[in-house]
């Protein structure tokens, strides 16, 4: 994927804009921290990813049929809740 973009005035210091489809692509969001380095005369963006950052997945990481419980019950009943 190859967009021309030109590089702008931003406060004291330049910027590009990133288009959406490019950083839906390369897994970014709004706010995420990005290492610049230099390749050559390449710049280059690295996405920092933040360990230990808890998703879904993560969590539920290892969780089989076998280990899952079922309901509990903590109290008794104490109105419409109860159902047969």
């Amino acid at each position: 994927m190859n967009i021309t973009q030109s590089l702008k005035k931003w406060g004291n210091g330049t910027g590009v804009r990133i288009p959406k489809k490019v950083a839906d692509a390369a897994h970014i969001s709004l706010n995420q921290q990005l290492i610049v380095s230099l390749k050559g005369n390449s710049i280059v963006l690295t996405p920092i990813v933040e360990k230990g950052k808890k998703t879904l997945d993560s969590m539920l990481e290892g969780v089989t049929p076998q280990i899952i419980n079922g309901e509990l019950q903590w109290s008794e009943s104490l109105g419409s809740e109860k159902y047969e």
